[in-house]
């Protein structure tokens, strides 16, 4: 039975250990990788091999994917998870994907929502590549506990939010990862992440309201300059440039830049070559130092070092894994840790 098929079957019951057991996944019942508060399960088919865990309250699942994606797979249907989450937030740490409703690209480092209530799940996952997050799921409880607000608005919170939190969400996704707390502590320690992660959202949305929005005119100017920088990636191309595609001086490029899509030109340009690198370290034969010069590096250490800051793992390590990788399902296997 595909991933697919046995997700299906996972979100369509309230019971989420039951419904593993049911579908073919082994319980780790000291999974030494997790907080043993939670439930860990390993799986291995043709599709994906790893380990899914998850800790539940009546308000909340947080929950990690450890996954490696064998070949590539397109899930197009899926029943009804209502009964179990109403919005969801996830932490990006390694993946390679893109979800089509509404179009998000599944890539590291980046904070991944969806509006359980409205979503029409759709998403391509792409092979050879680790898929790794951690998320909270917030149940209707908790949303009707903390936000009196309508649905439509609780969608916006969560969409217009995504970029503005990832470096805070990043560091509580971590922590999540590392706790190794039991009973009391554990329980705690989770709630108050829950909470948090759902403060953070709040926040950011509180702040992004007392900005002033960018004009129609600026933002189609702003969109062109993106859609030249993504035309001539492997070039350098100059401020000055850009200040005349915009027809702005170069402080307002700057900042308006910023203001829509929540980075530097700079840090747009890297994302975007080391996205391109990525696919192709992935898919062809090519030498990695050859393609850091398609992307517009000369220096491979520089190359290197952008690489491991947005994708969490150096290119060559990348390379190696997925050339020498053999399938597991042992929890103590995490194909993005050294052996």
């Amino acid at each position: 039975m595909s991933y697919h098929d046995i997700m299906k079957e996972v979100f369509g019951l309230k019971d989420f250990e039951t419904s593993l057991h049911t579908m073919g996944y082994t319980k780790c019942d000291k999974c030494p990788k997790y907080s043993c508060e939670g439930k860990a399960f390993s799986i291995d088919n043709e599709e994906i091999t790893g380990v899914y865990w998850f800790y539940e309250t009546d308000y909340f699942i947080i929950d990690i994917h450890d996954f490696f994606i064998k070949k590539e797979m397109m899930v197009d249907s899926f029943p009804t998870i209502k009964p179990n989450m109403s919005f969801s937030s996830t932490y990006i740490i390694s993946a390679n994907g893109e979800w089509f409703n509404p179009y998000q690209n599944m890539t590291s480092n980046t904070v991944f929502v969806m509006n359980v209530d409205h979503s029409n799940i759709r998403f391509l996952l792409h092979g050879n590549h680790p898929y790794f997050s951690v998320g909270v799921n917030f149940k209707k409880n908790m949303i009707e506990k903390y936000l009196d607000t309508p649905t439509e608005s609780i969608s916006d919170i969560f969409f217009d939010t995504q970029d503005l939190i990832t470096k805070q969400i990043s560091k509580l996704a971590n922590a999540i990862l590392h706790c190794k707390m039991s009973s009391t502590s554990a329980h705690l320690f989770f709630e108050a992440k829950a909470k948090e992660w759902l403060s953070i959202t709040l926040n950011a949305y509180e702040q992004k309201k007392d900005i002033k929005p960018i004009s129609e005119k600026d933002e189609k100017a702003i969109e062109n300059v993106a859609n030249y920088i993504d035309d001539h990636l492997s070039f350098d191309i100059p401020q000055e440039l850009l200040e005349k595609i915009a027809m702005m001086s170069g402080t307002k490029l700057k900042n308006t830049f910023k203001q829509k899509y929540q980075m530097s030109i700079t840090e747009y340009t890297q994302r975007k070559r080391i996205t391109i690198a990525e696919n192709l370290i992935l898919t062809t034969n090519l030498e990695i130092k050859d393609i850091a010069k398609s992307v517009g590096y000369n220096s491979h250490s520089r190359f290197t070092t952008l690489f491991k800051r947005y994708k969490n793992v150096y290119p060559k390590d990348l390379k190696k894994f997925n050339e020498q990788y053999i399938p597991s399902i042992c929890c103590k296997h995490n194909p993005l840790e050294k052996s």
